[in-house]
């Protein structure tokens, strides 16, 4: 298997609880997967979906699972979180096979958020967050002065406690989502499993789930892996990508696999994503176009000659720092008093917009 490793020091796991400052120490692995064949069994006949697998998240990673769809994601998390048996090789989670965990040690060490959406009437935020410290409790599943303070301090970490007394079908699906990795955080285990948090939400809660995500690996030394198909927030936040290709899986940096082009190659080399190709800049898939007629850009601020220069290449130009180009836009003015000027063969022509300005410019492409 071609592999990328990402090296150097992480923030440590969690010893003792969610309280805990934790100083950086070694990179320690904390899930390591060893030759993981991945699929279902039907009687004696094995579905087998990938693998082998072998990659690894040290103590305090934040991982994103990435690959397309029907490659097996869902399945090889379940797999990690013991909801499901391997076809053959290892989960390994704190230097300990997985099958010697007994379901009751490994939901002190390990908790999963699934994609199904809990809908329970008359539940409540707080009743919900209270059913992961069940792990910890006795046979009755009486609740400690401990226990409540790390259903409180759960919901304080996800900002759910304005909401504790709210009941679950009144909450927003981004709520929804923070109050089930609330319930998690309850359970206050060292490693999260989550998959696919920002299905289905808008750009807002996409982006408060991810930021909750990167504060509780960074912070408070979770290790979390989550599957995404966000390609831009995953490069953001990432510390490593687990990438699914084919029957293998690589590791690394997401800057690794974006310079290696293995991230292009294995999320756009198919036909859904014909025509498209990865930023190197920006790590955003944009289409892939023939270069354009060049033009020059300059602005007051950088923020101006980026925007202007990303609608000039949507209509087809090439953006050239060169000022000796047929074309050339000026943007001047203060944000609410802008102007395009546009110079094209000794004329000049303003415009108040940059849609103003495209009206134009597709008239001469």
């Amino acid at each position: 298997m071609e592999e990328t490793r990402k090296t150097g020091e992480r923030h440590g796991a969690l010893a003792n609880g969610m309280h805990e400052d934790l100083p950086r120490q070694d990179h320690q692995e904390l899930v390591s997967l060893e030759g993981l064949m991945i699929g279902y069994r039907h009687g004696r006949k094995e579905q087998l979906l990938s693998g082998p697998l072998s990659c690894s998240a040290g103590g305090g990673e934040l991982i994103a699972l990435m690959g397309r769809n029907g490659c097996g994601k869902s399945t090889l998390l379940r797999t990690v979180a013991g909801l499901q048996e391997s076809l053959r090789g290892r989960v390994i989670l704190q230097n300990r096979p997985l099958p010697d965990y007994s379901r009751r040690e490994l939901s002190r060490l390990l908790g999963f958020v699934s994609t199904e959406v809990v809908r329970v009437q008359g539940l409540r935020v707080r009743d919900l967050v209270a059913m992961g410290r069940y792990p910890h409790t006795g046979w009755f599943g009486n609740l400690s002065e401990n226990d409540y303070e790390q259903i409180r301090h759960a919901m304080e970490l996800t900002s759910m406690e304005p909401l504790a007394d709210r009941d679950l079908d009144e909450l927003s699906d981004g709520e929804r989502q923070r109050a089930m990795i609330a319930r998690t955080l309850a359970q206050d285990t060292r490693i999260m499993v989550l998959d696919e948090p920002t299905a289905f939400l808008d750009v807002t809660h996409r982006y408060e789930i991810v930021s909750l995500l990167g504060d509780l690996s960074g912070n408070h030394g979770k290790t979390i892996v989550f599957s995404s198909h966000d390609l831009h927030l995953s490069i953001q936040v990432a510390d490593k990508i687990w990438l699914m290709m084919g029957q293998d899986i690589l590791e690394g940096a997401p800057e690794d696999l974006v310079l290696s082009g293995k991230l292009e190659e294995g999320l756009l080399s198919d036909g859904a994503a014909a025509g498209f190709t990865l930023d190197p800049a920006t790590g955003d898939l944009v289409p892939a176009r023939e270069p354009g007629q060049p033009v020059s850009v300059s602005a007051a601020s950088e923020e101006l000659r980026l925007w202007t220069s990303r609608s000039l290449e949507r209509m087809g130009f090439r953006p050239d720092g060169k000022m000796n180009v047929p074309l050339h836009v000026r943007v001047e003015g203060e944000k609410g008093m802008l102007k395009w000027i546009l110079e094209k063969s000794g004329s000049r022509m303003e415009f108040n917009s940059i849609y103003e300005l495209s009206l134009y410019l597709r008239t001469i492409v």
